[in-house]
Formats: C-alpha cells, structure tokens, sequence
C-alpha cells in the first residue's frame, strides 16, 4: 500500500488544452450532433456533452438518453454585471450560482469559504475540474488533452483516476537533471506510454463478443525526484471526449504490504419511494466507493506509518494497495479519498499490522 498526498493546486504553475472560461457554442435545435459534442444552453446555465451520433432535435435539458450535463456554463465574473436569480458565473477557477437577483458588485466567495449571502460555489471549472479530487467532477475535453506541470518539489509519484481514454503519456525534464528525465532505463515504460485498452476475457463467448473497455486509472511511482521537475501529461482517446476526473502528484508513502481479503464496497446514496400503490420512484444518486484493507508493515516503520496517519488526517489522497496497475484487483484496491480507520496494531514481535477503512471524496 503507498499512499500519496498531492501537492497540486491551483496555484501551481501548469498549462492545458482546456480553456477558461469553458464556452462551447449554444445548442441550436436543427444541428445534428455527434457522439460527444459539446452545446451550452444559455437559459438552463449548463453545458451538455452529447451521449449518441446522429443527435436531432432532443433538447439538452428534457433528453437525458442523449445528452448529460457537464457543468455550469463558464462566464468570467464582472463585478459591472447584474446577475439574476440561478445566473452562473466563474472565477478563482470555479463556478458560482447566484442566490438572488439584482446581484451587482457582491464578490465571489473565496475557499475555504464556499457560499455568501449572494452566492454559492457549484464546483470547480471544466479546466480545473482534474485537480479538485473529486471524483465525482470531470475535465472534459476534445482528444488529445495534454496537460504541463511544474510541482515545484520533489515527487516520484503521478496518478489519474476517472479516466476514460484509451492512451496516456508521460514525460518529464529537467534542467538539474540534464534534459529529459522520464522516461529513462528504469521507467515503468521505456516510451513513457500507457495502453488503457482492456478486456475481460474468461471463457470462448468473452472472447468472441466480449467488447473492450479502458482503465479508469493509472498510476506511475517511479518518476526522478528533481526539484525542477517539469511534467508533461498527454491523454488521449480513439473517439469521442477524453475525460480525466482527478490528477494527483506527488511523493507516496510506503504502508505496508496488503494481505488476501482485502474488500470493497460502495454506499448508495440512492433513494427508493413508494406511493400507496406500491409504485416506486427511484432517484438515482451517487455510489460511494470504500474499501477495508489489511497490512503488514515492519515493525522499525511503525513510527513513519503513524506519522502518515497524522499528515493525512482529513486530507485527500491517493491509495493504491497494489503497485501492478495490470492486476485484478488494482482498480478494487485504489481509492482517491480519505480514511475512516486507520488501526496499528502489534500481533508480532517484528511486524506490525495496519486495519484501513478509506472512502472516496
């Protein structure tokens, strides 16, 4: 198990492919769409990514087998502008709605602070949105979406949850370290290329009709640690949008070993109603990833693992319980999120054992 914190934010150095603010064209009812398109629609202040080819007519806020909200439409704020009552805006890279009318001249809210008697923040811009760590939020963007960083620090350590793209490339320089300085003899990859593809095949039907489907993470824990290190993230898809939900940079920590019976589980925030007749009402909400991990760690490291427990005490960050991104069971060990259990344990003179419980954000 490594767990590694991100020392990513916003005011990290770093460029994308992505615009700020987001402001794709306006949804025109006599356009056909294809998979993946982009609209905004100015009245309902969304923005809309199109789910089939061949899309004619079905209006964005009344057809969601067609289309899915992607965010709130992107208009850089202006203290000189009256916003109404749901107008939404952006600014400090995230997206705000407005509580009331006649709203002129009030300021956004700053983070920590997220509301004001004016405004609320609704999530962070399509730009910013693989940054937040959460991974419920999404950047979006026309294939490929390439991404520089400039951490400032030290890190060994890149991971991207959320995916869905079928390829994804990495590279670092630095000027400490001569020039390029991943992908080297000891990378993960001698090209610094990463095939998503996957497929599941058990039996002859799966392999006959069983579809492909990517991974919706990667990780890589062998970056140099230069201080200058500059990193350049290129992710890439055969079709449609690239979609990243979250990137995380940094130096992990080692927990200790994951043993068998490791589990996973998600709590549904769903809801199920019945009227008088039985009839149901189903409104779908998010799953919540957890999971409850057991490690083996030596006991000379028990001290450097408490030590993480207080860094990361209510702190995001990356969790991957096995190195092997080909595995099984990678993506079942992986969680971007938090602890809720963090047990240390003495069953045996030289070892000690960890009790993890962490969920997603």
């Amino acid at each position: 198990m490594r767990v590694t914190p991100s020392v990513l934010t916003t005011a990290t150095v770093f460029t994308t492919g992505a615009a700020e603010p987001h402001d794709p064209a306006a949804y025109a009812g006599g356009t056909t769409y294809g998979f993946g398109a982009i609209v905004k629609v100015v009245a309902d202040f969304k923005i809309y990514e199109s789910l089939q080819a061949a899309n004619t007519g079905h209006t964005p806020s009344t057809s969601p087998l067609w289309w899915r909200i992607l965010g709130a439409t992107e208009t850089a704020y202006n203290a000189a502008t009256t916003y109404g009552l749901g107008d939404t805006c952006s600014g400090n890279h995230r997206c705000y709605e407005s509580l009331a009318a006649g709203n002129i001249g009030n300021p956004l809210p700053v983070l920590p602070e997220t509301q004001t008697t004016k405004w609320i923040d609704i999530g962070p811009t399509n730009k910013y949105a693989m940054f937040d760590l959460a991974a419920n939020t999404q950047t979006v963007l026309a294939s490929p979406l390439t991404v520089v960083i400039t951490p400032g620090q030290r890190i060994n350590t890149v991971g991207l949850a959320g995916l869905s793209a079928n390829q994804v490339q990495i590279s670092a320089t630095s000027v400490l370290g001569g020039g390029t300085v991943y992908p080297n003899a000891f990378s993960a990859s001698s090209t610094g290329i990463f095939d998503l593809n996957t497929r599941i095949v058990n039996d002859g039907y799966d392999y006959a009709f069983e579809p492909f489907s990517t991974m919706p993470s990667m990780v890589v824990f062998d970056l140099p640690p230069y201080s200058d290190i500059i990193v350049t993230i290129t992710i890439s898809a055969t079709s449609g949008n690239v979609k990243c939900g979250s990137c995380v940079m940094g130096t992990f920590i080692y927990l200790g070993d994951s043993q068998y019976g490791a589990s996973n589980d998600g709590q549904n925030f769903s809801t199920v109603t019945r009227d008088l007749y039985g009839n149901a009402t189903l409104v779908p909400r998010r799953t919540l990833p957890k999971t409850d991990q057991k490690l083996t760690v030596a006991a000379s490291r028990v001290n450097k693992v408490k030590a993480a427990r207080v860094l990361l005490n209510a702190v995001p960050a990356l969790w991957t319980g096995l190195d092997d991104g080909n595995n099984a069971y990678f993506d079942m060990l992986t969680i971007l999120g938090i602890y809720n259990k963090f047990t240390i344990s003495a069953p045996h003179n030289n070892v000690a054992e960890v009790t993890l419980g962490l969920e997603e954000i």
